[in-house]
């Protein structure tokens, strides 16, 4: 019985070491995206105006997660235009919410423009404004901490 387990835990010693001699050669990796993590990060959330979480999938059609990214490309091309106004950023996380407006009122724009067939006028299901919230996970000296901020309103 032994046997049958010996050759896949060898197979896979062997694979990993393979892996991780040759480096970032592909199809090869030695996994760098486990090596450590960033003490940075953030999530977006919407509510209405009693501050009730919306359900958003429901709503639109569209993930929290897809708005995340077009938030997110939004901050990346504000913070460009801020930069080359002369405005020194160290990181997106140093980013004010005043600088994270535009992206928050692009996302609100485009949610309200893009939501899937069948769910046009979502927005008077809802109590008005609706906000979108970005919240800022931290990590210092092993506390973290959470800051939450209303970046816009429609």
């Amino acid at each position: 019985m032994p046997a049958p387990i010996r050759l896949p835990l060898f197979t896979l010693v062997a694979v990993t070491a393979l892996c991780l001699s040759l480096g970032e050669n592909f199809p090869f990796s030695n996994f760098p995206m486990y090596r450590s993590f960033s003490d940075y990060s953030y999530y977006v959330y919407f509510t209405d105006a009693d501050g009730k979480p919306l359900p958003i999938k429901d709503l639109t059609g569209h993930r929290t997660s897809a708005l995340k990214k077009i938030y997110n490309d939004e901050v990346k091309d504000t913070r460009k235009e801020l930069e080359a106004a002369g405005a020194k950023i160290d990181g997106y996380q140093f980013m004010t919410p005043e600088q994270r407006k535009p992206a928050g009122e692009y996302t609100l724009e485009w949610l309200e423009e893009n939501a899937k067939e069948g769910r046009d006028g979502w927005t008077s299901k809802v109590k008005a404004p609706v906000r979108i919230h970005h919240v800022d996970i931290k990590v210092t000296d092993g506390k973290t901490t959470k800051t939450d901020t209303v970046v816009a309103e429609k």
